[in-house]
């Protein structure tokens, strides 16, 4: 019997982990291919200002952890300079093997260097800073604020370090699926923003 189980068990992580992959691939392709097809104008003003319920959040937050996109992903670079503008402490994210992600205080993305996987982070003598709230990248996401990220499990590591800071995930719209394969270790988001809407938590800006 448990042997049985074991197997059971195992089959099914193998077949999440399968479909977890085939998603990412399909959702990246995805991605790319609508990223193309913008134009320099319209990538330039996307996610340039937060929208009011973002706003919201970062008004009531001191530290903000962002990202730098890579690639097509929802681009941050605009508003990481209107975070500095209106005097919030911006801090990137650099991995440390598989220890949450660790926060640095940077106040010119420009600074930032080729890190793990070829992502731009702060270096080491970056002073370190603790968000209160988290902007994440993601590569898909559902209605139900659930995220798939790259694989490596390093946001929802860091989600659960940080549990009071508000989860935000930005996004393409096309980056939508209708429901992302979860392990128990997965992280809920707590708002979610695309280039034409935002998904959240019904209490979370009230």
């Amino acid at each position: 019997m448990v042997p049985s189980l074991f197997y059971r068990k195992n089959n099914f992580l193998s077949s999440l982990h399968d479909n977890k992959k085939k998603l990412r691939e399909e959702y990246r392709r995805r991605r790319d291919a609508f990223y193309r097809q913008l134009d320099m104008a319209t990538r330039g003003l996307a996610f340039r200002r937060p929208p009011t319920p973002l706003a919201k959040l970062i008004e009531r937050a001191d530290i903000i952890a962002l990202y730098a996109a890579t690639g097509s992903e929802a681009p941050t670079s605009r508003l990481a300079d209107y975070l500095v503008e209106i005097g919030k402490t911006v801090a990137f994210p650099a991995c440390i093997g598989d220890k949450p992600l660790e926060f640095r205080k940077v106040d010119n993305i420009a600074l930032l260097e080729t890190g793990y996987r070829n992502i731009d982070e702060p270096g080491p003598d970056c002073p370190m800073a603790a968000p209160d709230l988290i902007i994440a990248p993601m590569l898909a996401f559902d209605r139900s604020m659930h995220r798939l990220g790259q694989g490596g499990g390093h946001y929802d590591r860091t989600f659960a370090e940080y549990p009071d800071a508000p989860r935000v995930g930005l996004a393409w719209s096309v980056q939508e699926t209708g429901a992302v394969p979860v392990q128990p270790h997965d992280i809920k988001l707590d708002m979610i923003v695309t280039e034409s809407e935002i998904i959240q938590r019904g209490d979370l800006t009230s």
